[in-house]
């Protein structure tokens, strides 16, 4: 019998259980354990801003997020046994969150329980980011320093088996540009990079979010410019889908009273977790109305509308498939990113749906988006899934209870 299978759940800004977001919804639907008997506890954690008296210094200002990552960290640390299955999922920031925490595991290892070293020593050299050698390069290296031995004697090397997130932000945000005495740096070493330690990683994308300050993070991957030479041991690259829904920021990932949009990228979701063995208590199934579910002007109404007026009515229009990014001796680029086959639907059946970037997309692959059925490749536009059935029907009901 396998080990466990520990999952982690981290929400979004300002999100607790009574926002009834897709990862509070997960955290009901995770089954205490599966037909086999094997176990898979859980972890839930409410987003940074959430405590009393939070609301602005970590809603807009990102405090919190080192305590939420630390505070998961801390969880895996005394559930993992060799063996055991880890899941992360996060919204919004945190998904940002469960990204670190991987970042955090891919970087310095797990601790071993009862080790000496602290989580919070640890997290001081994850705060080092690229200063301090990673835990991989110690195994690699002769001659180290006592602290770094000391590091690989408490800690252990071990793989996250899926990541799924809804809309990353970064874990910064601020709406208005620059505050005094407060630097995006304070929080740039966060490593929300791909790992050769990650199987799989997952991330569902608001594709009509038009606040410059809810600038998505993809997943991207370094291609350099002279070639490896010829017979470099390869790694097994992570599994990655980057998949872009319709829908603002909260109708991706949930929180929104009435709103059966977060349908569609959570069922998604789950049927990924589902494949690598995680086991439900009940299913989300879409109905096909949720094709024609409105789209939450979030751009307009954030921050009471002050924020639309700062930006003097400017949206900002995410970028489907974006260019690749020159970096050093390399350049950056997304991995895999695709568009759901429901975009398309959307596009037929309502003459008002014509986001601007999907347009600039369309043109670029010289595709009619009216024609396109199933989920397409994004940088190609040919079909990768074809599409399911969405005829509306009525809603199936499920067996998942609430947790007491």
């Amino acid at each position: 019998m396998p080990g466990k299978r520990l999952v982690l759940l981290l929400d979004g800004t300002w999100n607790s259980s009574e926002d009834n977001t897709s990862v509070w919804r997960l955290s009901q639907l995770v089954a205490p354990q599966d037909a086999a008997g094997v176990p898979q506890p859980c972890y839930y954690t409410a987003g940074v801003g959430t405590p009393h008296g939070e609301r602005i210094r970590g809603g807009v200002l990102g405090y919190g997020l080192d305590r939420d990552v630390i505070g998961a960290y801390r969880w895996l640390m005394g559930h993992y046994d060799q063996g055991d299955q880890i899941f992360l999922f996060g919204f919004s920031r945190g998904a940002f969150t469960a990204r670190s925490v991987a970042g955090m595991i891919a970087r310095c290892g797990l601790l071993r329980p009862g080790s000496p070293l602290s989580v919070e020593e640890l997290y001081e050299r994850y705060r080092l980011d690229d200063r301090a050698p990673s835990f991989v390069e110690l195994h690699q290296t002769k001659n180290l320093p006592a602290s770094d031995k000391r590091l690989l004697r408490h800690s252990r090397r071990v793989p996250v088996k899926m990541i799924g997130v809804w809309d990353t932000v970064g874990a910064l945000g601020i709406p208005f540009g620059n505050i005094p005495g407060i630097s995006r740096r304070r929080f740039g070493f966060h490593n929300t990079r791909l790992s050769t330690i990650f199987e799989h990683a997952y991330q569902a994308l608001a594709l009509d979010e038009h606040r410059a300050a809810f600038t998505p993070t993809l997943w991207t991957r370094f291609t350099p410019d002279t070639p490896d030479p010829p017979g470099k041991r390869r790694v097994r690259p992570t599994i990655v889908e980057q998949r872009w829904f319709a829908g603002a920021h909260a109708n991706v990932g949930g929180g929104i009273a009435g709103d059966d949009l977060p349908q569609l990228p959570l069922a998604w979701l789950m049927k990924k977790a589902s494949e690598l063995g995680l086991a439900w208590r009940g299913e989300v199934v879409p109905t096909g109305y949720e094709i024609g579910a409105p789209i939450h002007d979030s751009f307009r109404s954030f921050l009471g509308g002050f924020y639309r007026i700062f930006k003097l009515g400017r949206r900002f229009h995410r970028r489907i498939a974006a260019p690749a990014v020159p970096g050093e001796k390399g350049t950056w680029l997304s991995v895999n990113e695709t568009i759901d086959a429901s975009v398309f639907d959307r596009w037929r059946k309502s003459s008002g749906y014509r986001p601007p970037d999907l347009r600039r997309w369309a043109a670029g692959v010289r595709m009619d988006p009216a024609k396109l059925r199933g989920t397409v490749d994004a940088r190609s536009g040919a079909v990768i899934e074809p599409p399911a059935s969405l005829a509306p029907r009525a809603p199936r009901r499920t067996s998942a209870k609430k947790r007491g």
